[in-house]
């Protein structure tokens, strides 16, 4: 589904936290227990009332709804529109999970050491298969997630890590197929890289198996 402005009165809390990334770790009944999202607590502090949809930050006495938790994980413009920052976090998520069921994990694929997979291995799984350029240690991208930014993701091949020059995003594997997804669940990034790099293992086997020069066939004895 897609969610607009009108959707957002009647969206859960606990749903929108989901999108973020965050699952409930604890709670009673329909009061549900979160790290907060917008601050690094070493303890989960925020208090979700499922019942009246509102929330309760034990670390600083913050309450509200959902207006106002998004409020305070916004960043950048989406302070500008709060409204269109909710959609836009839900509407990620739901895409996020129409791509990760593309994709068929095999196990072996999965035990990947992720943040290990070097960038220009993952690049190749997203299509690309050589850079644009290079210089020394970098090589030089069309962005996987902007269509019209040409030339602009950045791969330092000895650090492992990316940088657009457009938008100024940077990072490694997992900040990438943020990127590329809007999902912010772990366990969910780990299983869109895995099919990805996985979908990219089927088909170099296809093609080692094509390049394969035909075993000579046996002569008949008389």
């Amino acid at each position: 589904m897609r969610y607009t402005e009108k959707d957002i009165p009647g969206m859960p809390i606990t749903a929108f936290l989901d999108a973020l990334g965050e699952k409930s770790v604890g709670g009673y009944g329909y009061l549900k227990l979160y790290y907060t999202p917008y601050r690094d607590d070493a303890e989960a502090l925020l208090v979700v009332d499922t019942k009246m949809n509102n929330w309760y930050d034990h670390g600083t006495d913050e309450s509200g709804n959902l207006y106002d938790l998004a409020e305070l994980t916004a960043r950048g413009d989406h302070r500008n529109d709060i409204n269109g920052y909710i959609v836009k976090v839900m509407n990620n998520n739901e895409i996020a999970k129409e791509m990760l069921t593309k994709r068929a994990v095999d196990p072996q694929v999965i035990h990947l050491d992720i943040a290990k997979i070097p960038l220009t291995d993952f690049m190749k799984a997203l299509g690309q298969e050589h850079p644009v350029a290079a210089d020394g240690d970098l090589r030089i991208y069309n962005s996987p997630y902007d269509s019209s930014a040409k030339g602009t993701m950045v791969i330092n091949i000895r650090t492992n890590l990316w940088r657009d020059t457009k938008s100024g995003a940077n990072g490694g594997i997992y900040d990438l197929a943020y990127e590329m997804t809007g999902c912010a669940n772990k366990s969910e990034l780990n299983r869109y890289i895995a099919g990805e790099m996985n979908a990219l293992q089927k088909k170099q086997l296809k093609a080692e198996e094509k390049t394969e020069p035909p075993k000579p066939k046996r002569k008949m004895r008389l």
